[in-house]
């Protein structure tokens, strides 16, 4: 079993949805219709997770490859790249050509699947219009952010979207920081970026465990593109910072690892291993079912669900507790 903070997140959320996600769906299996449609049903988003997913991939795909190489930074042109994507992903996903007997996930640029289009819902054009005008505006805020670019461009090597996984017991633990900004002289500094509307939740206990992973990594079996000198800091030397890109002031939370914090990620991981293990979360799709797995208590968590329809407790076992609630 792999454990990550976004997983176990997830099932705390609904332990039957990550059953779906991290057991049943597998863009491996050829001849098992039932997981080859659970597989394209994991990849349903909102408009909102979508255009999140574009604007990542212009930072870590274009933009940190470019910093790498020296190569000058031309904002028009992410922006162009960007609108590329958007157009060509937007009419992948209302057509469902997902769903074409031919079609591949894994290295199709293209792919992208959205649950109202699945569901048979419309999307409005003023969904469209501000998923296309909030990637403009992340995109630009980071970019003109010229004191963060220069920072950048001050490290010795950018690494983005690079998974970290160490052993803890018997499971391994994996955690992929948007970005990792290695310097000379200096501890890594660890980025996450967020497009979110409204920026008021916070996410250290994420950056938290994404600096726990590239330590246990740096000190155990580093990357070959790794510094040699990363194993000269401590943890609590690293750098976390979380960029709210949506915002014009330009939202930046730095967090501090302490010993305290370490702790609680230590005693938060053993618990949910722990009981993620309880589950069978262990164990092999041929050894489980979905009864195995709870469903959630809060109806609202149903709503976006892409596997709502696929839950044979959802109608009966969530509105029961719903109604209890």
């Amino acid at each position: 079993m792999i454990w990550s903070i976004s997983g176990y997140k997830q099932f705390r959320k609904c332990a039957r949805q990550w059953y779906y996600r991290n057991i049943v769906a597998d863009g491996r299996v050829k001849n098992d219709s039932f997981r080859k449609e659970i597989t394209i049903l994991s990849k349903l988003q909102t408009i909102e997770a979508w255009r999140g997913g574009i604007v990542d991939d212009i930072i870590s795909r274009l933009l940190v490859s470019a910093i790498n190489k020296k190569i000058p930074i031309d904002k028009n042109y992410y922006l162009r790249e960007a609108e590329k994507i958007f157009d060509a992903q937007f009419e992948y996903a209302v057509f469902q050509k997902y769903r074409e007997a031919d079609m591949k996930i894994s290295g199709n640029s293209n792919f992208a699947a959205f649950l109202k289009s699945e569901a048979g819902e419309d999307i409005l054009n003023e969904e469209i219009d501000k998923a296309r005008k909030d990637i403009e505006t992340a995109l630009t805020n980071l970019l003109d952010d010229n004191d963060f670019i220069a920072y950048l461009h001050s490290a010795s090597h950018l690494v983005s979207q690079r998974a970290l996984i160490y052993p803890l017991d018997r499971f391994n633990v994996k955690a992929i920081p948007d970005l990792i900004a290695f310097f000379d002289n200096a501890p890594p500094h660890i980025f996450d970026w967020k497009v979110h509307t409204y920026g008021t939740n916070t996410y250290d206990e994420q950056l938290i465990s994404y600096a726990a992973a590239l330590y246990k990594v740096a000190h155990s079996k580093p990357h070959v593109d790794f510094p040699k000198n990363i194993t000269d800091y401590q943890i609590f030397d690293y750098r976390i910072t979380e960029y709210q890109l949506l915002h014009k002031e330009r939202i930046k939370r730095d967090y501090e690892i302490t010993y305290e914090r370490l702790e609680e990620l230590g005693a938060t991981m053993s618990g949910s291993i722990m009981e993620m293990y309880m589950a069978g979360g262990h164990k092999k799709y041929s050894e489980l079912s979905p009864e195995n797995f709870e469903t959630t208590s809060f109806i609202e968590n149903c709503l976006n669900c892409p596997f709502k329809n696929n839950c044979k407790t959802h109608d009966h076992d969530i509105r029961n507790k719903y109604l209890q609630n």
